[in-house]
């Protein structure tokens, strides 16, 4: 990296040199690289290693149509964040949920005494 004296430029040479520097930065960068990966299209491999399933499950999961998917011809795509949202879905309760649930809904009716 070069060395400059800021003193002998102009307010508007400094903003076109960090203006350079910060596009530099973001077009080189991951960031922009991550954001478009997570509306890109993943084909059967892709798909089989984000849900840690078969080919021969995901496949069977299509024809079901339990998870979203595209068909062009004979391929099928997916989009990652569709299926990361379709993992999302899938999340259970715990026991504490549970219980909490059971206290909240036996307080409403009155049979239970709500303690906390």
């Amino acid at each position: 990296m070069e060395k400059l004296i800021l003193s002998s430029l102009s307010e508007s040479d400094i903003r076109k040199l960090v203006k350079e520097g910060v596009m530099e930065v973001l077009y080189n960068s991951d960031f922009t690289q991550n954001s478009k990966k997570e509306t890109d299209y993943v084909d059967l491999d892709e798909a089989c290693k984000i849900l840690m399933k078969s080919k021969a499950t995901v496949y069977g999961m299509t024809s079901t149509q339990k998870i979203p998917f595209y068909k062009r011809g004979k391929k099928l795509y997916f989009k990652k964040e569709e299926l990361l949202h379709w993992l999302g879905q899938g999340r259970r309760k715990t026991v504490d949920e549970i219980r909490q649930g059971a206290d909240d809904f036996l307080a409403r009716k009155g049979r239970f005494p709500k303690t906390g």
